[in-house]
């Protein structure tokens, strides 16, 4: 099935159960408020029928009277210590909750049956006050945090990890209610102004069903430190307890009133966790779902997209006159260069209960012993509720088939610029209600696991937040919703995410300081760094006696006492995408250690052919000559604890970053490393090791992008947020025998051609084939991954272009974004 057939089906969803299709079109009607006005009944046909009003008026007094029996009956039996058997099972739960995490199930923890209900409170929170649910859930939190430190919110890591909030960003709050957070409110003030990363408010419209289930889970989920699908739909999980999702929504669906209020909204939740962990966005998403939940009409939020600039603002010199155009619009006459390449990203998502693969269908084989028989590539395999991606071009043929059965075809796409995702649904041809039966009878028969329900929900309030995006941004949604965004002024967010350098226009330069020097000569002896040489005292005699062997010159020389630090330019060579360099980033000194460890001349670093992976999610990697095809090199890999002059170019990346280069390392503690448990990944370094590559006479790099597509239900939205190359040979550049010099004129032939670095989808008025930079010793671009409102930025796409001549050595690092996958 095709995006755009998925996309019928939901909006069919949308029209028979939301309200019809003037309902979901708001989403493209800002500014109106028809979503929030109740519909006024036509009472004209009943007035004039005097017999039809008083069996009217007879039915009503029925009901009330009818009405009025219930609640009494349901009453007596509060009083009378009947429940409900949600109300058992959360009881229940919460006494395996209290006894799992040292609680007591005693009189003081239950309250007597005689207790009186708050007007605003659902019975299931009666049988334990508020004050003592508060302390209880706070000491739940507390043994939780102990006892599976894996996933827990406060259990040490990088600040990044315990602070990351994925629900940052969003907005349900009318403007009387906004959240008092510094984050949120950051964004909202910023709302009226375009932001330094030209983020504009987006308005989305969802449907009530089943996306306040899901953003429900997510904002839980960020509450509590744990992974979304854990409070979905499960309120007797021993590990949550009383936070399940649906016990809160339950709790809203009884309250009484016809229109229930934000504060008793808030009550409910505050009920559930401790005020603390409670979220007034969240809040205002619940109200919204207490009010719409009768009639069925969509839910409301706001957050920010980032809008691409005109190409003619990319010119400050150039077009000096359209940088600044009259009422802030591009001159209409210059526009961007059509581009010859035209490639792009693409996305699938399995949302089927099984794993499924996805080949490319490459043609016909034209030529040798299997003329006439079609080439298929494997892209990978795609594990339940799960993506992958890979580069395409317009017109390649894709197809999806069972993991046992290549020939078992189960579905077919083709790749265009305005179809870049596809879903795999094999309910598709069912109807709306058929496919609801469908997915009760498959959960009752234990046919699929909540997890994957959640995924597939979660997918489906991911295309209908694409829609909205694409309209506001003319872009392509890649990314999982929600997302955090950067907001260069937004200090909140930028505390929980990774700096971007402002990227307003070729040539801009910005300055960085940096006290990790030049190494222009090395120690005797280079060993390798242990976590003690990371212990504060061992750090600081480690980096004094350095200083003799560093310099703020790449000559070498004495420094003044008072000159510790350097300070180095980052240059913009692209707006879009945002790709940064700065020349003389490593000393000569340092490019020659680094091309020692991968020569073989000297260094121990093996060198084997390059791989490439689609995706971290279960996707296999490329085999044989569909590899060769697409990347042909051998590297290596060294982490920064391979010695003082690898950690000291990891420091100065993490300079460059403008992150603190803790994040660089590894925050296990020593009860994180005893026995046999899973090590949090909220604990681990933010970036890969340095990968070195040796790219030798006919070797290159096809176009590709070096983000993946983390699982949609993860908290942390892990992906690489920038990548950093380091050039150590450049143009006439030799090595021989591992050492690097410049051409003498009589090993011309060994000089280095080609290998340039191409971005063939950069964004400029005269260039048909992008920007093209060209290999330079000791030089560092930096391209950052995603977008500022935390989209994956297609335009990323880069290419290694074919070495000529000699020999070109690259490291690479890759930063993520808030936690390694």
């Amino acid at each position: 099935m095709t995006s755009s057939s998925y996309e019928t089906v939901y909006s069919e969803q949308n029209e028979e159960e939301y309200g019809g299709e003037d309902d979901y079109s708001y989403a493209s009607s800002a500014g109106e408020d028809e979503d929030y006005e109740e519909e006024e009944d036509n009472d004209e046909d009943c007035s004039s029928n005097t017999n039809h009003k008083i069996t009217n008026d007879f039915k009503q007094h029925f009901v009330a009277i009818g009405v009025a029996i219930i609640a009494a009956l349901v009453t007596h039996m509060h009083i009378n210590g009947g429940y409900m058997t949600w109300r058992e099972e959360m009881r229940n739960d919460w006494e395996i909750l209290m006894k799992r995490f040292g609680g007591n199930k005693n009189e003081n923890t239950i309250v007597s049956n005689n207790a009186a209900a708050a007007p605003y409170a659902a019975p299931s929170m009666n049988y334990i006050p508020t004050h003592q649910r508060k302390m209880a859930s706070e000491k739940a939190m507390e043994g939780y945090i102990k006892e599976d430190h894996q996933y827990a919110r406060k259990s040490g890591g990088h600040e990044r990890a315990r602070e990351y909030r994925r629900t940052d960003g969003l907005s349900f709050c009318p403007v009387a209610h906004l959240i008092t957070s510094p984050a949120i409110t950051a964004a909202v003030d910023d709302s009226t102004s375009t932001s330094s990363n030209n983020l504009e408010d987006v308005e989305f419209l969802l449907a009530l069903d089943p996306s306040v289930r899901v953003l429900h889970s997510y904002y839980l989920a960020d509450a509590l430190g744990v992974e979304s699908s854990m409070v979905y739909e499960d309120p007797a999980a021993e590990l949550l307890g009383s936070y399940g999702s649906d016990v809160i929504l339950k709790d809203i669906d009884l309250l009484s009133g016809e229109e229930p209020t934000l504060d008793q909204v808030k009550h409910i939740l505050e009920s559930h966790l401790p005020s603390s962990l409670v979220d007034n966005e969240h809040a205002c998403l619940l109200h919204q779902y207490a009010l719409n939940k009768a009639t069925g009409r969509s839910i409301r939020g706001t957050t920010k997209a980032y809008v691409r600039p005109h190409v003619s603002t990319f010119y400050r010199s150039k077009f000096p006159s359209h940088s600044v155009a009259a009422f802030g619009k591009p001159a209409a006459k210059v526009g961007p260069a059509p581009l010859s390449f035209t490639g792009f990203a693409t996305k699938f998502i399995n949302l089927s209960t099984q794993p499924v693969k996805l080949y490319w269908d490459a043609g016909r084989i034209t030529s040798g012993p299997r003329e006439g028989q079609m080439h298929t590539v494997l892209i990978g395999t795609v594990q339940s509720m799960e993506s992958i991606g890979t580069a395409s071009h317009p017109g390649h043929q894709f197809f999806v088939a069972t993991t046992y059965d290549k020939d078992n075809v189960l579905n077919r796409y083709t790749a265009t610029a305005d179809e870049q995702v596809w879903y795999y649904d094999p309910l598709e041809d069912l109807s709306l209600e058929k496919r609801a039966e469908e997915m009760d009878k498959m959960t009752k028969d234990k046919k699929w696991m909540a997890k994957q329900r959640f995924g597939r929900e979660a997918w489906m309030v991911n295309q209908s937040f694409s829609r909205d995006y694409l309209v506001k941004t003319r872009m392509i949604w890649l990314a999982n919703f929600p997302q955090p965004y950067h907001d260069g002024s937004n200090t909140a967010l930028e505390k929980v995410s990774n700096h971007m350098w402002p990227a307003e226009y070729i040539g801009q330069v910005h300055t960085f300081d940096t006290n990790h020097l030049y190494f222009t000569d090395l120690p005797q002896e280079l060993e390798s760094l242990t976590k003690q040489d990371y212990e504060p005292d061992m750090e600081s005699q480690r980096l004094s006696a350095m200083e003799q062997f560093q310099s703020t010159s790449l000559k070498g020389g004495a420094d003044s006492d008072n000159n510790k630090s350097m300070s180095l330019n980052v240059k913009v060579v692209s707006c879009a995408p945002r790709v940064v360099e700065v020349k003389k980033f490593l000393s000569p000194v340092e490019v020659q250690h680094l091309i020692n460890l991968a020569s073989g001349e000297t260094g121990n670093v093996p060198m084997e052919l390059s791989r490439v992976s689609a995706s971290p999610n279960g996707g296999k990697r490329m085999r044989g000559d569909a590899m060769a095809e697409v990347r042909s090199s051998k590297g290596g890999w060294i982490h920064r604890e391979q010695d003082v002059v690898v950690d000291t170019i990891f420091r100065r990346v993490a300079d460059l970053l403008n992150i603190d280069e803790r994040l660089m390392r590894d925050h296990y503690t020593p009860e994180d490393l005893a026995g046999d448990v899973e090590l949090p990944p909220t604990h681990d370094r933010v970036v890969e090791a340095m990968q070195l590559l040796r790219y030798d006479p006919g070797d290159g790099y096809t176009a590709h992008h070096d983000f993946t597509f983390p699982s949609v239900g993860s908290r942390y939205q892990p992906r690489r947020f920038a990548s950093v190359l380091l050039y150590l040979t450049g143009e006439g550049d030799v090595v021989e025998n591992g050492v690097r010099s410049k051409s003498s004129g009589i090993n011309d032939d060994k000089a280095l051609e080609g290998g340039e670095t191409t971005f063939p989808r950069a964004i400029t008025t005269e260039n048909h084939d992008g920007i093209k930079i060209k290999p330079q010793s000791g030089k560092a671009v930096m391209f950052y991954n995603v977008l500022p409102d935390g989209n994956m930025d297609d335009l990323s796409q880069h290419a290694g272009e074919k070495v000529e001549k000699g020999v070109k050595y690259l490291a690479n690092i890759f930063v993520w974004d808030p936690i390694i996958n």
